[in-house]
Formats: structure tokens, C-alpha cells, sequence
């Protein structure tokens, strides 16, 4: 922003040479799930829900984890239909997609390492609260959900993903054999960007606000998919309200009184959140700060 702030982080792919036969393993993961959910009727339309027509657009999405909205009373994993499940597990365990989990949430630290600190601290005592949770990746990611794009042609419209941390980073990693060059580019409208958006290179980007979108692949064959990670506003707000939702906490004046405090003033809070990120300037000694001098290998 006009102060410096890192707001949007284009993560090139690693230079280990083993990074992009692991990318090509997990799209290839993903596109055998795509087939057997096709084939064993996994992705069937439900009375509310479609696997493949859906506000983002018109490819297969598998949303799965810890999250909180829609109605619920409380925080809880994901409801998966009984034949996703399978599907899902040997996802979440393929260790090719366990490695780009890992990838995406260790930019979000190295980048961003405030925000990571605040999910961190949220996020553990959530679990601690309500230990029944599940997040996908626990041993390697902070990220408590995750969606498998599975395509075969991923094209997300413009949208925002409001429910997510209105100030947090959505973590985005492009799969698939298309020619970036061509097509794939990711699209930030509210910032007017297009941006190629290369198999193996992942982008973070606070998605409940910033608009954003990717342009259709070209080429005959050509399969895009993409893995994206982030987290539900809701659960924030459910350990700042002590674990109770904030309709729970306004059942009486005392609590009326404390959510009124807990949410503060818009513009507190927006320039909280904005001090949350850091400048060019200050993001080494953020990173020590947070994580300790040695922490991170930058060469």
C-alpha cells in the first residue's frame, strides 16, 4: 500500500528440483479424485449444493477442514458426504499435497510472519478449547481448511471469499499442464493486475476482501486445477467472544456491553489489522521477532 505494507505476495515456485515433479504428482492425485468422484457419484448434486455449478465457477471443488458460518451454532470440521470421504483422506495424505500445504503456509510465515502469529495464537486455543477439531494438515500447515479446485478447467469468476479472516491471507497454489503464457492468469480486479500464474507458483492474497479471479487455459487437453488454504472469520470471532457466539454473548447487558468492546470501532480495527503486515523495511526484524534470528533460510 502507499505505507509500504506487503499485501499481496506472488511466492515464485522453489528452485529444489524436486518441486515440480511434487506439483505434477498431486495434480495427478487430483485429477484420479475428480475421475472416481465422477465415477462413484461423489459429486452428485444435493438439494443444496452443487460439486460443479457454484458461485466461483463451474469446475469441481472440494472444500474440507475446520471451519464456522452458514448457520452453524458452532465451530466444526466440514460435513463430507460418505463418498467424498475416502477421496478426501487420500488427498489430505498424499504426501506431494502434504508438501505444497506445507509450502503455503511456510510463505505465509515468511512473508506476513505478524498475521501468521495472530492465527497461531487463535488457532491454538481454539483446539485447545475444542480439541474434537480437525485441520487437514496439522503437522505441517497453520491453515485450518482447504479447497481442492479439481477442474478440469478451474476458471474462477470474480468473487470474494467474505467468509474467510476479513484481514488474513488465502494461500493459492496453480496445478495442471496449461501454458501460463497463455492462460491461467491470476486477475486482482480491484487492483487492475493480471498476472501469470505459472503450475507450482503459489499467491497470498487477503481474498474476503480484494476481488480476484483466474482467465480460462487454452490448448487441447489442457487441465487446470489449483489448492487453496484459509481460514473462517467466524473462528476468530468465536474465541473472542469466549468461545460462544456473538448472538449468545448479546442474551445480556453484560455481554451486550463486553461485544460491544471486544468489536471496537471500525477504524481501530482496520488500522490494527493493517499493522498486522509488514513493510520491506521491517519484515527481517518481524520474522525475528516472531520465529528467532536463524529461523528462516533466505539464499
Amino acid at each position: 500500500d502507499m505505507d509500504g505494507h506487503g499485501l499481496v505476495f506472488l511466492v515464485a515456485r522453489p528452485k529444489d528440483p524436486t518441486w515440480m515433479p511434487s506439483v505434477r504428482n498431486a495434480a495427478s492425485a487430483m485429477t484420479q479424485a475428480r475421475v472416481e468422484g465422477k465415477r462413484n457419484g461423489a459429486f452428485a448434486p444435493s438439494a443444496s449444493k452443487d460439486p460443479f455449478n457454484h458461485r466461483r465457477g463451474n469446475y469441481y471443488a472440494i472444500p474440507t477442514g475446520v471451519s464456522f458460518g452458514g448457520g452453524s451454532v458452532q465451530p466444526g470440521n466440514l460435513g463430507i458426504p460418505g463418498r467424498l470421504k475416502a477421496i478426501i483422506q487420500s488427498l489430505c495424505q498424499h504426501n506431494d499435497i502434504k508438501r505444497i500445504a506445507g509450502f503455503q503456509s511456510g510463505a505465509f510465515a515468511f512473508y506476513a510472519p505478524k498475521l501468521y502469529n495472530v492465527y497461531r495464537s487463535y488457532l491454538s486455543r481454539l483446539y485447545d478449547h475444542s480439541p474434537h477439531l480437525r485441520p487437514n494438515f496439522p503437522t505441517c500447515s497453520i491453515f485450518p481448511a482447504c479447497t481442492f479446485n479439481l477442474g478440469p478447467g478451474t476458471i474462477t469468476v470474480d468473487h470474494t471469499d467474505y467468509n474467510n479472516v476479513a484481514y488474513g491471507l488465502c494461500a493459492i497454489t496453480a496445478l495442471g499442464n496449461f501454458d501460463p503464457t497463455l492462460g491461467g492468469h491470476m486477475v486482482l480486479f480491484d487492483l487492475g493486475l493480471v498476472i501469470e500464474f505459472p503450475p507450482g507458483a503459489t499467491i497470498l492474497i487477503p481474498s474476503s476482501v480484494l476481488r480476484h479471479g483466474n482467465t480460462p487455459v487454452i490448448g487441447e487437453g489442457v487441465q487446470r486445477m489449483s489448492m487453496t488454504q484459509y481460514c473462517s472469520g467466524g473462528l476468530f470471532r468465536w474465541v473472542d467472544y469466549g468461545f460462544q457466539t456473538g448472538t449468545t454473548l448479546k442474551l445480556t447487558a453484560a455481554g451486550r456491553a463486553q461485544k460491544k468492546l471486544i468489536d471496537g470501532k471500525l477504524e481501530d480495527r482496520t488500522e490494527a489489522a493493517l499493522q498486522l503486515f509488514s513493510t520491506a523495511a521491517s519484515l527481517p526484524d518481524d520474522r525475528a521477532f516472531i520465529f528467532g534470528r536463524n529461523t528462516f533460510r533466505t539464499t
